[in-house]
């Protein structure tokens, strides 16, 4: 019952220690990636922490692909017999979504098809991701960057054993940095926006806000939106009328660590007489309210420095006050804040990050099996709750501590 958990504990501490020898000899390992160019270090770091991981779980072991991913390698499957999406078969994800996900089946129609796929997006961004925020370092340097990113243990169970699609989000927030410091263009941003909202999942939307807020040429973001928008509504509409809200009409069950889950202990009977959707309402005008408030106090930074900023808000603040969120989210802003907001000489912030994400990856599994519960008191009479019940509170403090840390990093950019 508890082997997956023991499982994901080997891989998360082996990956802290492998993260704490590259500390140690961190000189050398520079100097190796520059010694032997971009290319080659990308390569070699993508083979070891994602390829072959993939290899020995999926080809060499047999396993076969969890979690959600049986579920987007059935729809997948419909989409590659040109099925429409919400008419023909459901899904909770963004239009395009299916289609994409489908591309790998024409050539290996399996669920670790899908798997690799993340795995192959994932380092496509992670690639976009280094080029925009190289922020004047030595090949070297951000190389290391990168080698730390792929040792964080959230990222390498969510994408490689969880096959996760969260990380699309940030890869398409991150193109649109690209683009803006390419050109300049708020029509171009508002494109990129647009066409992140019909490829990923509804949470996308809550990008727009502060954005919207932050751009001066707004009209032209707007058009943007529309042109890609409104012909995707269109066409969804007239083969399927309303289905199409689908996505956000699914209701959501219960997940945790957030406000509503850590306070339950005490706050519970309280708690329990709201209906899930009104919890649901609250978090997401707090997380609106938030970012909302970062764009307007931050909005003289850099838009490059304003993105991974804003990013942290939004998923921080919900994981924080959604009822629905759970710790997997970490998975969506761990590479933007790496890359745009961490000072990587701050060594205490590295070890609180890896204990953070350590309990990230472990409480949803120990969570799922003993039960699912909103706990009242007499639950921590016995020690698997109370275990369950610290990891939760690791994870929700250390929230609230990347959020501080991003907040502080930003008032000295701004000064």
């Amino acid at each position: 019952m508890y082997e997956v958990i023991y499982n994901k504990t080997y891989l998360s501490l082996s990956l802290c220690l492998i993260a704490w020898l590259a500390f140690r000899f961190r000189p050398q390992i520079e100097s190796f990636f520059d010694r032997i160019g971009k290319t080659a270090s990308f390569s070699l770091l993508a083979f070891i922490f994602r390829i072959l991981p993939f290899w020995v779980v999926y080809v060499y072991y047999g396993i076969d692909a969890q979690s959600d991913v049986q579920i987007f390698w059935h729809s997948a499957q419909k989409a590659k017999e040109l099925g429409i999406v919400y008419r023909d078969f459901p899904s909770l994800y963004s239009p395009l979504f299916a289609y994409i996900t489908a591309i790998p089946l024409i050539f290996w129609d399996t669920a670790r098809a899908v798997t690799l796929l993340m795995i192959i997006i994932e380092l496509l961004i992670l690639l976009l991701t280094m080029r925009t925020y190289r922020n004047g370092l030595s090949s070297g340097q951000i190389l290391f960057k990168t080698l730390i990113y792929l040792c964080f243990p959230a990222p390498f169970i969510f994408c490689v054993i969880g096959g996760q699609e969260d990380i699309w989000m940030w890869g398409f927030a991150c193109l649109m940095v690209w683009a803006w410091l390419k050109g300049k263009s708020d029509f171009i941003l508002g494109v990129i926006v647009a066409l992140g909202l019909i490829v990923t999942k509804a949470f996308f939307v809550l990008f727009v806000p502060p954005i919207f807020l932050k751009l001066s040429n707004r009209w032209h973001f707007i058009l943007g939106m529309a042109a890609l928008g409104i012909p995707t509504l269109a066409f969804l509409y007239l083969h399927g009328g309303t289905a199409f809200l689908m996505p956000i009409q699914l209701a959501q069950e219960p997940m945790c660590p957030n406000i509503w889950s850590v306070t339950y202990p005490i706050l519970g009977d309280l708690i329990a007489r709201f209906n899930i959707r009104i919890l649901n309402w609250i978090g997401l005008f707090v997380i609106v309210g938030a970012t909302s408030w970062q764009a307007v106090k931050f909005k003289n930074l850099e838009l490059k420095q304003f993105v991974p900023f804003v990013w942290l808000g939004i998923f921080g603040v919900m994981m924080i006050f959604q009822i629905g969120a759970y710790s997997n989210y970490i998975f969506i802003y761990a590479m933007p804040m790496l890359f745009g907001l961490v000072n990587f000489e701050d060594k205490k912030f590295f070890v609180y990050s890896f204990i953070i994400q350590t309990a990230a990856v472990l409480q949803p599994s120990l969570w799922f099996r003993v039960g699912k519960p909103f706990y009242t008191w007499v639950f921590f009479l016995q020690g698997k709750f109370i275990i369950e019940y610290v990891f939760q509170l690791v994870i929700f403090f250390g929230v609230i501590y990347w959020m501080y840390y991003a907040y502080q990093q930003m008032k000295k950019a701004i000064v």
